[in-house]
């Protein structure tokens, strides 16, 4: 039986505000990138994502953002969002190629730990 309705708790609503959904109908191709930081590490890894983040652009990578887990301390996913499976070859070309953008991450593996970060590609399918 449903509580009577002095048996109800009052909703309270979020602090936060409204729940911002991302609008992906544009993206064919989502890359994810995992990081687990090590403790007392994570300005290091804002400084270096700072740094990171107009290189990516410059090469392609201008829809991209960091998240943080609410539920895991420290654990962060960096999302690349492309219009195509032609546009993320391109940006992962120039990815690899880029010396700056692979000393940054060289600078990150010592910030991370390797074995709970993780990277994944995801393609759009309807």
């Amino acid at each position: 039986m449903p509580p009577t309705r002095e048996q109800r708790k009052p909703i309270v609503a979020s602090a936060r505000g409204p729940l911002a959904v991302p609008d992906f109908t544009e993206a064919g191709v989502v890359l994810t990138i995992t990081y687990s930081i090590r403790e007392g590490r994570r300005g290091e890894f804002f400084d270096l994502m700072r740094e990171l983040k107009p290189l990516l652009a410059a090469i392609g990578g201008t829809d991209c953002t960091i998240y943080e887990d609410r539920s895991r301390p420290n654990y962060f996913m960096e999302v690349f969002r492309f219009k195509d499976e032609a546009e993320f070859t391109a940006f992962d070309d120039k990815f690899h190629k880029d010396r700056k953008i692979a000393a940054i991450y060289a600078l990150l593996d010592d910030i991370v730990e390797a074995e709970k970060s993780d990277f994944k590609i995801f393609e759009r399918r309807l």
